[in-house]
């Protein structure tokens, strides 16, 4: 017994030793602009997407190979030991609207029909998902959440539901000031596709539905490489409909053999979020209100098929508004993991990271609804440094890395105020 223990010891330090950290920026190879949110994948195991500034980290072994994508560009692959600071992805080339065969109408029409149907068909099945979300008051970032969630991801997210997180913010010394958006990360949760004829006027509208042309302005591009062709919608809202619904304006990247979505870009107007103010009263220094805004926000949402359906593989929110003279600015990024449970269950590492998993599960899951407040629900469950030492997922941004470092620097996470 000492003797195979002693041998699997060797193995798992050896490969221990044998990984090593890869970092790189993914810009376009023409314009040298960054590219976000690109997907790095090496295998089921191992993987990541690039962060808002284009920049990616992972662990790995020198001689795996990596698979770096972005919508509308081609794919490359290069090996982990081989990999230099940049890598430039060259763009799928831009066909005029002739190529098409099919109008653009009707083929809006049967992307919605399918769009539908794949949500429906695969709406049971579960990922888990890494989440951040900062916030920042003119330059000064002031709150850092990050937390794993399990939901459905099958089209759009939904059904989200805490496993584990934690939370650290800086109380504002000014009346009226801005503290946080208690439910953002319910943008993630954006869906472009519904079954109803026309919304009603406490519904949100969305660009896949049956009578689309009566609330938007429809252009579209193509893009090919080789024999894949992939039809570029842009959905814009009319000046008159955005006075009187939250509407997504929405740019949808659909392949066109199978008509799934690839990425949806774009804007929404008028949506409901929650925000959270202190103010003092007579009562005490500060009174905490909770109320709920409008505002306009922009995303990115990029998909997968790695599991044979069109499924959320990262959304990235951000909203910028003026308040008391501040610009306030709150982002999130959300990844997603896969079905670790199914995934890893079978391999060493797999029982390595269920082991790991087991410390962000211990407390029930947790519901999140547009009402919920996640900094509080976080806080139920308690904050274990130790495991969160151990996990980046997604690179953070020097920003993103100073505040995290500053914030555990003056024991500020895992208390809510």
């Amino acid at each position: 017994m000492k003797h195979w223990l002693t041998i699997l010891l060797t193995v798992l330090t050896t490969t221990l030793q044998a990984q090593q950290r890869f970092e790189a920026t993914v810009v376009d190879a023409r314009t040298d602009e960054v590219l976000p949110f690109a997907s790095v994948y090496v295998d089921s195991q191992v993987s990541t997407i690039t962060n808002a500034e284009g920049t990616f980290a992972l662990s790995c072994q020198p001689a795996d190979t990596l698979r770096i994508t972005y919508v509308g560009y081609k794919s490359t692959t290069i090996q982990a030991s081989l990999l230099r600071n940049v890598v430039r992805l060259e763009p799928q080339a831009l066909l005029l609207h002739e190529v098409t065969v099919v109008p653009i109408g009707p083929m809006v029409n049967k992307i919605c029909k399918e769009t539908l149907r794949m949500r429906r068909k695969h709406a049971g099945k579960k990922s888990h998902f890494y989440y951040r979300q900062t916030a920042f008051s003119d330059s000064t970032c002031y709150e850092f959440v990050e937390a794993f969630l399990k939901g459905g991801a099958a089209v759009a997210l939904h059904d989200l539901k805490l496993q584990s997180g934690r939370y650290a913010g800086l109380q504002s010394d000014d009346d009226n000031a801005y503290a946080f958006f208690g439910n953002f990360f319910t943008f993630s949760q954006l869906e472009v596709a519904e079954t109803y004829a026309q919304p009603l006027p406490d519904e949100d509208v969305v660009p896949l539905f049956r009578n689309y042309d009566k609330f938007y302005d429809l252009s579209y591009n193509v893009k090919a490489e080789g024999d894949d062709r992939i039809f570029i919608i842009h959905f814009e809202p009319k000046p008159d409909i955005v006075k009187k619904y939250a509407i997504l304006g929405a740019t949808l990247y659909v392949d066109e053999k199978t008509l799934h979505l690839r990425r949806i870009v774009g804007t929404g107007y008028n949506f409901r979020i929650q925000t959270k103010f202190t103010s003092s009263n007579d009562q005490g220094p500060y009174l905490t209100m909770i109320k709920n805004y409008s505002t306009d926000f922009s995303y990115v949402i990029d998909l997968t098929e790695d599991n044979g359906f069109p499924e959320v593989q990262s959304a990235f929110v951000e909203a910028v508004y003026e308040a008391d003279g501040k610009t306030i600015t709150t982002r999130s990024l959300l990844y997603n993991l896969g079905n670790n449970d199914k995934k890893r269950r079978h391999s060493f590492w797999g029982r390595m990271f269920n082991s790991i998993a087991e410390q962000f599960t211990k407390s029930d899951d947790q519901d999140l609804r547009f009402g919920s407040v996640l900094h509080k629900k976080i806080e139920q469950q308690g904050y274990d440094p130790e495991f969160w030492s151990r996990n980046e997922i997604v690179r953070r941004t020097p920003i993103e890395q100073e505040v995290m470092e500053l914030f555990e620097q003056q024991n500020l996470f895992g208390v809510f105020q």
